[in-house]
């Protein structure tokens, strides 16, 4: 059985990671163990799927910060690739407190190309880069989401593309958040607040919201013309070693 480890940057980006799983690998053919990272301490957290027929097992390790991302496959890349881990995921936001330093208010294609650079400049350090990858959402988890219009819809029938546009100024079936958006969380919460909901990304939200998830939505963020090239790199990654 095949071994991965996915680190992300946070609770949403864990959750999100393990109903993909189950849409893109299907529930026959996998196992995965969802873990949480405070200060140097992992934690079980709901929820583990055991499944003796799998054929990769997946560890999902939520911990807690955008930056520390990296530094924790740096602590455990060797003792996980020790526990038969063949391939190590880094999942975070590309929006975050040093990309703001370097541009403010938009997206600039050289900041983020500067970003993805540094990252893998630190993976060819390790003692291992060939199965250490790293992925960004650009510019957040929220701007897939939001590629992934009818899946608000199905969260909330209010929450459909003509009454956000009416309200909010853009067709999410038009548009392509990943370039539109600089802070996509923000835009998120504006359209939960259309049918009265905070956006507190809270661990109940997040799975009541990703549990609509289905295929179609996944084609829908890869639609061609709005498509999100940040989530084909990790979807094509996750389809890859599965």
């Amino acid at each position: 059985m095949r071994k991965v480890a996915i680190f992300t940057e946070g609770q949403g980006e864990q959750i999100f990671v393990r109903e993909l799983l189950f849409l893109v690998i299907g529930y026959e053919a996998l196992s995965f163990e969802c873990l949480q990272l405070r200060k140097d301490n992992l934690h079980q957290v709901p929820y583990t799927y055991s499944n003796p027929s799998a054929t990769v097992h997946y560890l999902i390790v939520d911990v807690g910060n955008d930056v520390r991302v990296m530094s924790a496959i740096l602590e455990r890349q060797e003792s996980l690739i020790s526990k038969g881990y063949d391939v190590i995921i880094g999942l975070r936001d590309m929006y975050s407190d040093a990309y703001r330093r370097r541009s403010s208010s938009k997206i600039d294609d050289s900041v983020t190309n500067s970003f993805i650079s540094k990252h893998n400049e630190t993976i060819q350090g390790m003692s291992n880069p060939d199965k250490i990858f790293i992925f960004f959402a650009i510019m957040e988890l929220e701007s897939w989401l939001l590629s992934m219009y009818r899946l608000l819809e199905r969260f909330n029938p209010t929450l459909n593309c003509e009454h956000i546009e009416r309200e909010l100024g853009f067709d999410l079936s038009k548009i392509n958040p990943e370039t539109k958006f600089f802070h996509p969380a923000k835009h998120l919460a504006n359209i939960l607040l259309l049918a009265g909901k905070t956006y507190k990304k809270s661990k109940d939200q997040m799975e009541s919201i990703l549990s609509n998830m289905i295929r179609e939505d996944i084609d829908d963020a890869l639609e061609e013309g709005r498509r999100s090239k940040s989530f084909a790199l990790f979807l094509s990654k996750i389809r890859s070693v599965s």
